[in-house]
């Protein structure tokens, strides 16, 4: 029978259609796997075509060159020398265009998505993630910092190098401005983290949850907004993923590598995004606890959804964790 759930984080309705419910290897994409070759000549990303990108503004270096590299983007969707000056109205105001909008190149192969790599060479992407993160924020005018991947055409990426993004925006999204008022709120009333709340929650029901360790705990929103839809939280209430310390990340990297592992297994590599959600910059959000939602592109919106603005959701939270769970635990040599 179908089911309504509420997302309190999002406050958002979601459709649990189970009789629309489709086994994992429906869901596999049928992608095709190329023998991509280790260096392209003509990928701005590949070692050797340095002078292709933009500024070069961090790099982790390897045994043989760079690790990961952090370049200007060439085609901003922001201006970094613009001043974020408000005008006109209530009804309709505008800011300058200002915002940093950074690419963060994974790895020197061009062959290598993040799911093949080493731990060792994740931590140095999360590392890079972190570096990045700490330095715009010290920017006085950002006020919001999203570090996001978009894997694949359908998740929206344009060029097939391994790669992040980074964008500083002067604004803070509705979206993220809805989740700090739900924190606020629920502190007011439970003098609580309603997401540390949330996280103990999963932890001691353990239906929803893929894989944990010393940091870190992946699992499955009650109330997923599609099928797979995964959350990772830190177990140490932290506002913002720059807060992240130098003991964690061997825990961020490791759980982020054997889920996306996990669900590019069970799904048949499907595109996926992911995205840190992070407090505002320079702002009391004491109260928020940042996260990663990691997105597997396995429909598409439709109109009900644009229209109501409620997700229809074909598949239980509960049995696509366990699902991924098992997959994690044959990852990691534990079945």
């Amino acid at each position: 029978m179908p089911e309504l759930r509420f997302n309190v984080l999002t406050q958002e309705w979601v459709i649990m259609a189970t009789e629309r419910a489709k086994r994992p290897m429906e869901f596999a994409q049928s992608i095709p796997i190329y023998n991509l070759p280790r260096y392209e000549p003509k990928c701005p990303f590949c070692p050797g075509n340095e002078w292709a990108t933009s500024e070069e503004l961090f790099r982790i270096d390897g045994e043989d060159g760079w690790q990961t590299r952090v370049v200007k983007n060439k085609y901003p969707a922001l201006d970094e020398h613009a001043q974020p000056t408000v005008s006109g109205d209530f009804l309709q105001t505008s800011i300058n265009g200002f915002g940093l909008h950074e690419v963060i190149i994974d790895t020197p192969r061009h062959d290598c998505t993040i799911t093949m790599l080493s731990l060792e060479d994740v931590e140095k992407v999360v590392l890079t993630y972190r570096s990045r993160y700490r330095a715009v924020a010290e920017d006085p005018r950002v006020k919001h910092i999203i570090i996001f991947k978009n894997n694949g055409i359908s998740a929206g990426s344009s060029i097939i190098h391994p790669h992040s993004q980074l964008i500083a925006t002067p604004i803070v999204s509705n979206q993220i401005d809805g989740r700090t008022r739900v924190t606020r709120t629920y502190y007011e009333e439970n003098h609580r983290c309603i997401m540390c709340d949330m996280l103990e929650r999963e932890l001691s029901q353990g239906q929803r949850i893929v894989y944990e360790n010393e940091h870190f705990a992946c699992f499955l929103p009650y109330a997923a907004l599609s099928s797979f839809h995964t959350w990772i939280f830190p177990k140490r209430h932290a506002p913002v993923f720059g807060d992240v310390r130098d003991n964690e990340i061997p825990a961020l990297a490791e759980i982020l590598a054997y889920v996306l592992r996990a669900q590019e297994k069970l799904l048949g590599r499907p595109d996926y995004n992911f995205v840190f959600r992070s407090a505002p910059v320079g702002c009391d959000h004491h109260l928020y606890h940042w996260y990663i939602s990691i997105v597997p592109r396995l429909s598409k919106t439709a109109g009900f959804e644009i229209g109501s603005n409620i997700y229809i959701n074909p598949s239980l939270p509960e049995l696509n964790a366990m699902e991924l769970r098992n997959v994690v635990d044959v990852l990691r040599g534990h079945v």
